[in-house]
């Protein structure tokens, strides 16, 4: 196949050498939207052209890029083959007359023990090696090109972006753009939900908060109403009681009077007065019976001719 050199083309630092890298622009957008999606998670992706030579040079021309799914969550370097028939799959639906010419990968903070790791992912994924890795660093925004030699990479000085009309590409990404809005609508859906839900579920704790109060009001109500009997059967039963024994009290307090009553009118009392005279206090009883006793004495001084002396 022939090549034919882009019109429109910026180069990207110093391109030596006989290797030479052309990556057309809406790949390269397409690449850093997906780094910035992964949010300092791994991402990867597939990049799609054809190779070229021309004059001894090797041409590595990039017009397509589908992404790999699910590759932060590998668990192994080799991809398993179901990512693979999702890749073909894409590849299929999206591009023509493409193929899988090198592979992007991006993270956050490229560490140094990373690259025996993407070497190992690389020589596992690729049967022909001489691919090429495009790595973009999403902290620095940074971005370069590796070329696989000799079972290591080359870093790769330069290369070049190129601008053409790209319909395929631009169609896959207008279609990657609605599939992403689509998931955040979901996304967003799903945090309704939960929203909502978290509410109900609080609304339900304050409800059953309610009815646990109303049911202890209650309780503390009925107790309280039943001390109050408790104590009002008490106070009752106490007053009884002490009507009872203040009953019991007056009469015994009558019995005392009477009692007393009764001794006084069997008691005489006898007061000492002067010229050796006694003046008697008796009771009605006495009286009378005293009264008797003086009639009696005058009636027989009277038959014996004798004044009765008076008392």
């Amino acid at each position: 196949m022939q090549w034919n050199r882009p019109k429109s083309v910026r180069q990207i630092g110093d391109v030596p050498g006989r290797d030479r890298i052309y990556i057309e622009d809406y790949v390269v957008r397409f690449a850093k939207e997906l780094a910035g999606q992964g949010r300092g998670l791994e991402k990867a992706a597939v990049l799609l052209g054809n190779t070229f030579l021309n004059k001894e040079e090797k041409i590595y021309q990039i017009s397509g890029i589908v992404e790999i799914p699910g590759f932060a969550d590998r668990g192994a370097p080799a991809l398993q083959q179901n990512i693979w028939d999702r890749i073909y799959t894409e590849i299929k639906e999206n591009f023509t007359d493409l193929e899988i010419v090198g592979w992007f990968f991006s993270c956050r903070g490229f560490p140094a023990k990373q690259a025996p790791q993407l070497l190992e992912i690389h020589k596992q994924n690729f049967q022909h090696r001489d691919k090429v890795l495009y790595i973009y660093e999403e902290n620095e925004k940074e971005d370069g090109f590796f070329l696989y030699r000799n079972g290591r990479f080359e870093s790769q000085k330069g290369y070049y972006i190129y601008y053409e009309k790209n319909p395929e590409m631009l169609a896959y990404m207008e279609h990657e753009n609605n599939r992403r809005v689509h998931i955040v609508e979901q996304e967003d859906d799903r945090v309704v939900r939960n929203i909502r839900g978290i509410m109900e579920e609080k609304e339900q704790l304050r409800e059953k908060t309610r009815k646990r109060q109303g049911r202890e009001s209650r309780l503390g109500y009925s107790l309280g109403s039943m001390v109050a009997l408790i104590a009002l059967v008490i106070g009752v039963a106490t007053f009884r009681n002490q009507n009872a024994l203040n009953q019991v009290k007056r009469q015994v307090e009558h019995l005392q009077q009477m009692a007393l009553g009764e001794q006084k009118k069997q008691q005489t009392v006898i007061e000492t007065m002067g010229s050796g005279l006694t003046k008697a206090t008796a009771t009605p009883a006495a009286a009378s019976a005293a009264a008797a006793a003086g009639k009696a004495e005058a009636g027989k001084a009277q038959d014996a001719g004798q004044t009765p002396v008076a008392k």
